[in-house]
């Protein structure tokens, strides 16, 4: 692991354990065992360090997203694989998850690094826009269909983490369901 690396995942493990307020860039120093101009020469500042944060998730989430997707499926089989895939990827990832849902929903991110961030999953978005276009979705904004299906997700992985259900591939298969009800047409 680079000393960049150690950075970024000391930031991740202490950010999700003790929050944004809380992880001054003297304990991610001090926790990552990095020295301070390496960090400063890697990153700007705090803000920099957990923009950069961020962005990789968002780059490493939208991988996990499109695995798997090729043209002979069917645009639900398409569905329940996005589905699955993203579902998969933060039950497997914990604190990505954690760190992503805080943040993402944080005053403290700024729009730009939203927007940057948005392109790494952007095959979902194309994914979602040509599923309304063909009649398939229902006319809804992007952004409300995709925000439908990632409440689904995050609240059944939420559930999961919390050991408030148990879970088996009937319950997902279920779940994803009814998540693809809720968007269809008909």
């Amino acid at each position: 692991m680079t000393k960049r690396e150690q950075v970024l995942e000391t930031t991740l493990n202490l950010i999700t354990d003790l929050g944004f307020h809380a992880t001054p860039m003297a304990l991610i120093i001090k926790k990552s065992n990095v020295a301070a101009g390496t960090i400063y020469h890697h990153f700007k500042n705090k803000e920099d360090l957990i923009d950069t944060l961020y962005s990789e998730l968002k780059a490493e989430m939208g991988k996990a997203i499109i695995q798997g997707i090729n043209e002979e499926l069917i645009y639900k089989e398409k569905f329940f694989r996005i589905w699955k895939n993203l579902f998969l990827f933060f039950l497997n990832n914990p604190k990505k998850f954690e760190f992503l849902e805080h943040y993402a929903h944080s005053p403290l991110i700024r729009k730009e690094i939203k927007q940057v961030s948005k392109s790494y999953y952007r095959p979902a978005i194309d994914f979602i826009e040509s599923g309304i276009k063909l009649g398939i979705l229902r006319e809804l904004p992007v952004d409300i269909s995709i925000n439908l299906i990632f409440g689904n997700i995050s609240t059944f992985v939420r559930m999961i983490l919390l050991e408030e259900i148990v879970f088996n591939e009937e319950l997902l298969e279920k779940t994803i369901q009814s998540s693809w009800d809720s968007i269809k047409t008909n």
